[in-house]
């Protein structure tokens, strides 16, 4: 499979992108040029850091007013698709939102989710993601076999946040 498209939910703190969302956003860049990254609130402050970092186009649900993102998140991701704009992959960070937001798409798509995990790959196999078992002295890889978008959380500081 050819993973084409790329979303990565992006977060903010204190006015700056998180460390998890650029650690994502390079990830993603290393497995297609199509990245988007997926902001929860107003993005109008990180999204030239969000580009720095990779992202080709910025989505976001503008201000929450204090509200939990998920059910945005999730309701605005699944419209964007529904319209017809559709990624392989939904990258998310293995955070209380970001498995909140992904478990709750997961329900409005239908998709299966693989979470914990350190790493990505576009194989002969398809889609497919490392999750370290037995406290990490084995690693698994699992492969989504239905179709996407396929929803991956990871763990913090599985990949190196560098700009592009």
């Amino acid at each position: 499979m050819a993973i084409n498209s790329v979303w990565v939910f992006s977060q903010a703190a204190g006015g700056a992108p998180t460390t998890g969302t650029l650690e994502l956003l390079t990830k993603a860049r290393s497995l297609t040029s199509n990245v988007v990254a997926f902001v929860g609130g107003d993005a109008s402050a990180i999204a030239g850091v969000l580009g720095e970092y990779g992202a080709t186009k910025v989505y976001a649900t503008g201000d929450l007013a204090g509200k939990l993102p998920g059910p945005a998140v999730s309701a605005a991701m699944k419209a964007i698709i529904d319209g017809g704009d559709s990624p392989s992959v939904i990258l998310f960070p293995q955070n209380y939102e970001g498995r909140d937001t992904m478990s709750r798409l997961s329900v409005k798509l239908n998709r299966t989710v693989l979470t914990n995990n350190i790493d990505i790959a576009d194989s002969a196999d398809g889609v497919v993601a490392t999750t370290p078992i037995f406290g990490g002295n084995s690693l698994v890889t699992a492969a989504f076999t239905g179709e996407g978008p396929h929803l991956v959380s990871f763990r913090p500081k599985s990949f190196a946040a560098e700009s592009a």
